[in-house]
């Protein structure tokens, strides 16, 4: 199984990441909006490179705010439609269960999430099993794993298809489930139970990533994000941070006074930490095939 420390630093990387996006797509808008509405009716250089950061973040606002929606919708559609049955206690867990023969075991909910379980699953898996599959869920709730993969779908379909950010949402659940897979080991002590599961429901057609399985039978450390690098994004994001809590409490404006060409590579510089992070995240989970 993979080091506990190397997932959190995983996990950290890509979070780092779409803090930082989010934070830096914020202060682009609200400086534009809030310090230079006026100097946009003019045309010299800065106003036109202002107008541009604008149109690009505006762009980007927009798609994430599409994505948000229309996530939110989903997910409201599908808890509707899902036909519950039940809500009782299955291995020491509090479980919604749910009509159907076929094998699946989920979390859902955002702000208050539950897990989620069919009665193929209650009545085909051993005692053990089960207990690992919940133990494995019921970590995706303790963290409220489905708002985070939907907060980086959200920055993911905003900023795509550009690399590492296309990837963000699906290196951010493929992170969530080893570290709820750790959780579950951790719970029952051993990894066998947890293994047979996955491969239970990989023979049923579900679609278990198999690499989980091999991190669960063999040692298969993945290349870890160096430590050096991540001390690297969390400066640059608390930097962005600090910037943006005086100006929206204080209505502060830093006056850098920064040639109006160099604003766009000092933005990609800010950002680029995290997105190197993000990248060597990504081989680290790809890392133990």
């Amino acid at each position: 199984m993979t080091d506990d420390r190397d997932l959190r630093r995983t996990e950290l990387a890509l979070g780092v990441l779409g803090l930082t996006v989010a934070l830096l797509a914020f202060i682009v808008a609200f400086d534009a909006i809030r310090y230079h509405g006026l100097e946009l009716l003019s045309l010299d250089a800065h106003s036109v490179v202002l107008i541009a950061l604008g149109v690009l973040d505006s762009f980007v606002i927009v798609r994430g705010a599409a994505s948000l929606t229309r996530q939110l919708r989903a997910h409201r559609r599908f808890l509707r439609a899902l036909p519950v049955r039940c809500v009782t206690l299955a291995g020491g867990h509090r479980v919604r269960v749910f009509a159907g023969r076929s094998l699946g075991a989920f979390c859902a909910g955002l702000l208050r999430p539950a897990v989620y379980v069919s009665e193929g699953t209650l009545g085909a898996t051993g005692d053990a099993e089960l207990h690992a599959i919940l133990a494995h869920e019921q970590h995706h709730c303790a963290r409220r794993d489905p708002l985070r993969l939907l907060l980086a779908r959200v920055v993911a379909d905003a900023i795509g298809p550009l690399p590492p950010f296309a990837a963000l949402a699906e290196r951010e659940a493929a992170v969530a489930d080893l570290a709820a897979d750790a959780a579950a080991v951790d719970a029952l002590g051993d990894a066998t139970p947890l293994a047979a599961a996955l491969a239970r429901f990989d023979e049923r057609g579900v679609g278990v990533a198999p690499e989980r399985v091999d991190r669960l039978v063999r040692a298969t450390p993945g290349d870890a994000v160096p430590s050096a690098l991540l001390v690297a994004a969390a400066v640059a994001l608390a930097g962005i941070a600090a910037l943006v809590a005086p100006m929206l409490l204080l209505g502060w404006h830093p006056d850098l006074a920064l040639p109006v060409l160099i604003e766009p590579p000092v933005l990609m510089t800010v950002c680029a930490p995290a997105c190197y992070a993000a990248h060597r995240a990504g081989i680290s989970l790809r890392a133990a095939p």
